[in-house]
């Protein structure tokens, strides 16, 4: 017979009992903004800025861009060079040095900036030099910056230069600062040299600013605000190469060693705003939509209008022994030149996609596979054959269009395409959206006509123009093999690329605000931006920890860093429950923490090797159902790289 259980004692479990879970994370799975915040892998981020993997999972700084040509029209429009009752003045951590300037000559854009300084031996650390409005006789509104490695400064005076990326404008007469202070509050003192005529610099103090008797010597620049319109570089058969800039109505070609520019040719049509470009046979060929084609003759660099050709165009593609045009008159018209012969043209050779006269015009040329493409804003044809008795015209396999010859870019498998509805990957038979990863921040681009595409080092660049902005500024980086979105690339005002045919492994970038060339990513750059600082950012989503409607706390916060050999520190961060208050803490990445380094025990730094630093003092002190991490670095010539975190919860549940 059964026993009755009344009477017994039944036990309540505790809703406070936890359990600890702890989780390694990587973010393998890089950026990703389309999916809702509780749809979000943990091995995926929502934010990923100015970084770039160097394993999987694992993120670092990225390279900006160096100076390749000298901007076209640079001169000196601000200075104070006099040497009359020189004297020094100190910038260290707490003391910086700001000179009032005020620009002369016409409206032109600031491209460079010099300033007269030495080391001392406690010099050390990065040398900010900052160009700033005016605010009623003190330096106001940061317009640009940009930064002087400390191997660049001598112990002996000389003047140093600086150049900036964002070029930003001003016009004659307008009241400038240029400052010059310290990086890192941990570094050494430099000199600048002085001057007893005219008291015109302050020197600043805890934001505090004092008038002083004395100038510094320092140099502005500025060049005329003409974007580029185009950029190619040609590998000649006997090995020497030629770089080409077009601007105003001028192609001018490029020094590799001093970056000065010299005109080639400078009366094309001025009302052109592109330039496009072939080379066939030692000759570089060019179009702009204002004119017959041009031919430039590599060796003798002499230059012939391709006058029989019978329209005018401004797209240009070799294809099987062939030069193929457009017409801009008649937008549908594609022509093309007698086989091996560029000069000549049989009034026949020509066909239409799809017809005369038709709404749609041709945009852009592609090849792959053998197949010659022809894409129009919103449809796309192949033409197979190779002469125009077997060409033969046809609706290509996938429908979509694309917006200029600018945003298309392919290589030996597939093509790669910018239109409205997203960034597509196309292998001849089928195409697949790219950008599914960040669909939503695509779709909301206003103006998806500035598009520019370009692929280096197995990574597809993707520069647009952000809402708001009057160019591109911003650039998504797709990893391409691996599928991933790598990352949101912020201060990048580029205009026009030449990568997809380079031979000697650069990336040339062309701004569009200057006629100037920039190498990008160079594996020499010490992770600066033309000097100017890196915004080197990754954030988590707000993670539930698969229980989102339960609360939990942190137990253990442990991200890892590499070390690095300077002296600085990364910004960890986390904020929770949507609400965007993020508490940060400084963590040092210099050295890795080892023995016999002057660290105490329990100093809440994690003895790890050479390599890496993995705090053990962050601490996420509250409860919350989901939380955000943040990791951040805003800096010039200081990379950072993040291999992963752990993190222990514990989760309030009945046991």
């Amino acid at each position: 017979m059964r026993k009755s259980r009344f009477g017994y004692r039944t036990i309540i479990p505790s809703i406070t009992t936890r359990k600890a879970i702890t989780n390694q994370i990587s973010f393998k799975g890089g950026r990703n903004t389309y999916k809702d915040n509780d749809d979000v892998a943990p091995t995926e981020l929502i934010e990923a800025i100015d970084a770039r993997f160097v394993k999987i999972g694992r993120y670092k700084t990225r390279r900006g861009c160096d100076r390749y040509s000298v901007p076209v029209g640079e001169s000196v429009t601000a200075s104070v060079t006099s040497v009359a009752d020189p004297s020094v003045i100190e910038v260290n951590a707490s003391q910086s040095v700001s000179q009032r300037l005020t620009m002369s000559g016409s409206s032109q854009r600031l491209t460079k900036a010099e300033v007269r300084i030495r080391s001392t031996p406690s010099s050390s650390g990065v040398v900010l030099v900052e160009i700033h409005s005016d605010a009623g006789g003190v330096p106001g509104v940061l317009l640009c910056r940009s930064s002087i490695a400390p191997a660049d400064v001598a112990s002996t005076f000389d003047y140093v230069p600086v150049y900036f990326i964002s070029t930003p404008s001003a016009s004659s007469g307008t009241t400038l600062w240029m400052t010059v202070s310290l990086q890192n509050a941990r570094s050494g003192a430099y000199e600048l040299s002085t001057t007893a005529t005219g008291a015109t610099a302050l020197v600043g103090n805890a934001g505090n600013w004092s008038p002083q008797a004395f100038a510094a010597n320092v140099k502005l620049s500025s060049a005329t605000s003409t974007p580029t319109k185009g950029t190619f570089r040609a590998y000649r058969p006997n090995g020497q190469t030629l770089t080409v800039i077009a601007h105003g109505s001028t192609i001018s070609s490029v020094d590799d060693v001093t970056g000065a520019t010299t005109p080639l040719k400078d009366d094309f049509n001025s009302t052109a705003t592109r330039y496009r470009f072939a080379m066939v046979q030692d000759a570089l060929y060019l179009v702009n939509g204002k004119e017959k084609p041009w031919k430039l003759d590599l060796a003798t660099l002499g230059w012939t209008e391709l006058t029989n050709a019978p329209y005018i165009p401004d797209l240009i593609m070799e294809h099987k022994g062939l030069l193929l045009f457009n017409d801009v008159e008649d937008g549908s018209r594609g022509f093309w030149s007698n086989f091996g012969d560029y000069l000549t043209y049989t009034s026949t050779d020509f066909l239409y996609a799809p017809a005369p006269k038709a709404s749609d015009s041709l945009t852009a040329f592609g090849k792959l596979n053998g197949v010659l493409y022809l894409f129009a804003h919103r449809n796309k044809f192949s033409l197979f054959g190779s002469t125009d008795d077997t060409f033969n015209l046809d609706e290509a396999a996938s429908q979509r269009g694309t917006f200029s010859q600018e945003s298309l870019v392919f290589d030996a498998n597939f093509m790669y395409y910018a239109d409205h509805e997203g960034i597509w990957k196309d292998n001849g038979a089928g195409e697949d959206n790219i950008a599914k990863a960040f669909l939503q921040e695509y779709l909301d681009i206003a103006d998806k006509t500035t598009i520019k595409l370009d692929i280096y080092l197995n990574r597809l660049y993707i520069f647009y123009k952000p809402n708001g902005a009057s160019d591109n500024e911003e650039c998504f980086v797709f990893n391409l093999l691996l599928g991933k979105l790598e990352s949101r690339d912020v201060n990048t005002p580029i205009g026009r690329t030449f990568s997809k045919y380079a031979q000697d492994d650069v990336f040339i970038q062309a701004s569009n605000r200057v006629a100037a060339l920039f190498y990008g990513e160079l594996q020499s750059n010490d992770y600066h931006n033309m000097g100017d600082a890196i915004a080197f950012e990754l954030r988590t989503s707000y993670g539930s920890f698969d229980n989102p409607g339960t609360p939990k706390r942190v137990t253990k916060w442990r991200p890892s860093f590499l070390s690095t050999s300077g002296q600085y520190s990364i910004q960890a961060g986390w904020t929770k429950d949507m609400e965007e208050a993020p508490i940060y803490f400084d963590v040092e990445l210099s050295g890795g923490f080892r023995y016999n380094t002057g660290r105490r025990f329990n100093s809440g730094l994690r003895y790890s090797g050479t390599r890496n630093v993995e705090p053990t003092f962050l601490s996420i002190p509250v409860e919350f159902k989901r939380l955000q991490r943040r990791y951040k670095h805003d800096a010039a010539r200081e990379p950072v790289e993040f291999d992963s975190e752990i993190l222990a919860i514990e989760v309030q549940r009945l046991v």
